[in-house]
């Protein structure tokens, strides 16, 4: 099964020059998401596909239980957003399946369709630009992380380990000692990364380092101890909900391309440069 980070629609909206369709309407985020999309279809050969969509930030439960949370993050440009919904017409149209719960993010959509995929016996492929993901990695689970527009890099839990030292389930736990800037999740101020690591080499979990901060020299335990109620909800933020509430399964989204309606939607939008690609991706 191949589980689509929607949130690469950002990538692909400042990766590629304002385009318009006949209408007028900016297009070329949907263009580099398609496009991408149906390269990956035609190289993985994928039986199952589904496409993960976010909530909006406002509604996002992590947004509900910590304010600041992604609360760095630019507004949307006004020319992706009304993109969004568009993105679902074209993946209409192909007959790909869009899952959404309100108040949920991707990831938290991956991970959930990701285990039940598991569950009914498939392999698993995340494509994603989000590291988050990494979390997720196991023996039947990997992820095609979205470096460049074009380019991917593929991670299993060896390459895991060996890059970040840690083990794929220690993810949240890092980020629950040294946070996470780019989604605003603070962590305990003055511990990095290579600190971070270490103490999880040695006690596994953010719950036994913070049971042993009495161990730890001078400034290191003053830190540990003044920041354990900061450092578990910046692990709870950073921790992948596996359980949402998802109106399909993954069973249910077997891969069917349909021709006709796509090639009429990419009729519409002036996606004609895309009919082959959709053609190499069904044959």
């Amino acid at each position: 099964m191949l589980l689509v980070d929607g949130g690469l629609m950002f990538r692909t909206f400042f990766a590629l020059p304002p385009m318009t369709d006949p209408k007028g309407r900016p297009v070329n985020a949907v263009y580099g998401f398609v496009s991408m999309l149906l390269r990956l279809l035609a190289t993985l050969r994928p039986s199952h596909v589904a496409v993960a969509a976010d909530s909006p930030v406002a509604e996002n439960r992590r947004a509900v239980l910590y304010p600041p949370y992604k609360a760095n993050r630019p507004e949307c440009p006004p020319d992706l957003a009304p993109q969004f919904a568009l993105l679902r017409e074209v993946l209409a149209a192909l007959n790909i399946t869009v899952v959404g719960v309100r108040g949920y993010e991707a990831d938290d959509l991956m991970g959930t369709m990701a285990r039940m995929a598991e569950a009914e016996g498939m392999e698993v492929i995340l494509l994603t630009g989000d590291r988050d993901a990494f979390q997720l990695l196991s023996g039947r689970t990997a992820v095609q992380y979205v470096k460049r527009l074009n380019q991917t890099i593929t991670y299993d839990v060896a390459r895991f380990v060996t890059e970040w030292g840690i083990l794929p389930s220690q993810l949240a736990d890092l980020k629950g000692l040294a946070g996470d800037a780019s989604d605003n999740i603070p962590g305990i101020r003055g511990i990095g990364p290579k600190t971070a690591v270490r103490l999880l080499q040695q006690y596994v979990t953010l719950e036994a380092v913070l049971a042993h901060a009495h161990a730890q020299p001078g400034k290191l335990r003053q830190r540990l101890e003044e920041g354990r109620e900061i450092a578990l909800l910046s692990k709870q933020l950073a921790t992948i909900d596996r359980h949402v509430p998802v109106s399909c399964t993954p069973g249910a989204c077997a891969l069917d391309l349909d021709l006709d309606t796509g090639a009429a939607v990419f009729e519409e939008l002036h996606f004609r440069s895309l009919l082959p690609s959709l053609r190499r991706a069904m044959a």
